[in-house]
């Protein structure tokens, strides 16, 4: 199966502008014969301190939502979104799904950050199939514990979505910071990623965040590592980019 695994800038505050980006992608994996497409955590509303700015939060029925699930339908594509998710007084970190114009399901972050405050946490372990094979997927700061792997494989996951945010401690564009960042979440993200599929023997489809915010710097890693734990592709660099992959899942 063709995947395009998305590292792309998602900009705060920037819910019009993120929703045409996802569109564009879309249209562009179609044009490349993909059936997936990973995007990464936070993907559509960018990341929300929902302490400080709980209005950028939005519903799972959100006008931006459903435009998103109708391009889905349009270009015949199954797509893994982020948002901050609003539910009633309560707020999650979410990764959707959505396929053929209609929400599938979605995976709440089961594990949270230290710096996620005012989030809650989510409980259950969503997995999805298409054609054939059967999806689960990691939400950044659960990459760091084996719990929530083990959680998803023994759901039924027969491949792992890994989708992240992780935000610089250093927001300086200085390239020496972009360097440190960078060569971090090679070693912690891309490094769990690798674990992870050697421990459970699952493939791994990673798509980060990438590029500068408003207030924060995103080190913009997508990667495909094989049951083995071999990176069996990845873009080059930090920048933003996308990476169109042939899945293979263990039978």
């Amino acid at each position: 199966m063709r995947a395009l695994l998305a590292a792309i800038t998602c900009e705060k505050r920037a819910l019009d502008a993120n929703l045409a980006g996802h569109v564009e992608v879309l249209k562009w994996a179609a044009r490349n014969g993909c059936r997936l497409v990973v995007f990464p955590e936070f993907s559509l509303t960018g990341s929300v301190d929902p302490l400080r700015r709980p209005q950028d939060a939005i519903r799972i029925d959100d006008p931006a939502v459903r435009a998103l699930l109708f391009a889905t339908g349009t270009y015949g594509i199954t797509a893994v979104f982020g948002l901050s998710e609003q539910a009633a007084d309560r707020h999650f970190i979410t990764q959707a799904v959505a396929c053929d114009g209609v929400l599938v399901g979605t995976q709440r972050k089961r594990h949270l950050g230290e710096d996620e405050v005012g989030y809650s946490i989510g409980s259950d372990s969503f997995v999805f199939e298409l054609g054939g094979s059967r999806f689960g997927i990691i939400v950044c700061a659960e990459a760091g514990v084996d719990w929530t792997w083990d959680a998803t494989v023994r759901a039924g996951a027969e491949l792992v979505l890994f989708c992240s945010a992780p935000g610089l401690d250093d927001p300086s564009t200085d390239e020496a910071a972009w360097r440190a960042g960078f060569e971090w979440w090679e070693g912690c993200g891309l490094g769990d990623a690798v674990r992870h599929a050697r421990r459970l023997n699952v493939p791994v489809a990673m798509a980060t965040q990438a590029g500068t915010t408003i207030d924060e710097n995103f080190p913009g890693i997508a990667a495909l590592v094989s049951a083995d734990g071999t990176i069996s592709d990845r873009l080059p660099d930090r920048h933003p980019g996308t990476l169109i992959v042939d899945l293979l899942v263990n039978t």
